[in-house]
């Protein structure tokens, strides 16, 4: 049972974020991450890999990738990034390259870096897939249970914490054990997932809100009402940074008062990640990428 209750919007209080750029990309920017000094963004049209000077706020570089890239993350000393091709691509920093590319399952959402290994999750092929960074390839294929699809993905205190698009729960995986656990959230669709210390924090999509999970007790401890659909949130410093598609917002929950304290008005952001001390979102449909520091 969920021990909190749902924060209402009366409860905002405006914290005053500053919209320090907004960075042309065209296409469709997705994904997000900062490596080797720069911004890195997927553009999911073109199959690009655009790199962002912080400096100057413009693209300076762009390189291939394979179809649909989205989400990326840095670990390890390289860039990587799922694509909807059945592909996730290892990227060199220094050059913007593609050095590997790894064969997964069908439509490819999330990955996240755990236990010395790259976790993705597969959404249409129903799966969540162990890679060796050593070798670029597959070593486990596991059914995600449920009956449900895979879909964000954070590693918190030895376990795959795993979101939901159909389920109203998500699902740990013991990183060694490779065993599961129901964590049930009471809400719909429950999709993506971020991690701070001793929590993790979850899009319920088809509810308008973000649900704390208390990683230790394995519970859902707080639950907050956001924007429409909430998707690829992240934590960045001291607070959740929450893009809500349809709600053409960012929502800012605090974590120490695990309320809302912010909303900044931005059309249809789809992925959030911090770089460089300030907060980038992109704005999928209008091919943008938004700075914005926080207040």
């Amino acid at each position: 049972m969920i021990a909190a209750p749902i924060f209402a919007a009366a409860a905002l209080a405006t914290a005053g974020s500053q919209v320090v750029a907004k960075v042309p990309t065209g296409g469709q920017p997705c994904g997000l991450a900062e490596a080797a000094g720069s911004v890195w963004v997927t553009d999911a049209a073109n199959g690009r890999l655009l790199r962002v000077d912080p400096s100057s706020n413009k693209v300076v570089a762009s390189s291939a990738l394979d179809a649909t890239p989205c989400e990326l993350h840095f670990a390890i000393g390289s860039l990587w990034v799922v694509t909807q091709s059945g592909k996730v691509d290892r990227v060199d920093p220094s050059s913007g390259s593609v050095v590997a590319r790894v064969l997964v399952g069908r439509v490819s959402y999330d990955l996240t870096y755990g236990a010395g290994s790259i976790w993705v999750t597969n959404r249409e092929g129903r799966t969540v897939q162990r890679i060796s960074p050593a070798t670029n390839r597959v070593t486990r294929t596991l059914r995600f249970p449920g009956g449900g699809k895979p879909a964000g993905i954070a590693f918190s205190r030895g376990g795959l914490w795993i979101g939901d698009d159909l389920g109203t729960a998500v699902y740990r995986l013991d990183a060694k054990r490779l065993r599961w656990q129901r964590v049930p959230t009471r809400q719909l669709a429950s999709s993506w997932v971020a991690a701070s210390p001793g929590a993790v924090w979850v899009s319920n999509t088809a509810s308008n809100t973000v649900t704390r999970i208390d990683t230790s007790r394995r519970r859902a401890t707080t639950t907050v009402k956001v924007c429409a659909s909430p998707v690829n949130l992240e934590v960045v410093g001291n607070d959740v940074w929450v893009p809500c598609d349809r709600g053409n917002a960012l929502a800012r929950i605090s974590l120490r008062t695990r309320k809302r304290v912010e909303t900044v008005a931005m059309p249809a952001p789809a992925v959030v990640a911090g770089g460089l001390g300030d907060v980038w979102a992109s704005a999928f449909e209008s091919g943008q990428v938004w700075r914005v520091r926080a207040g």
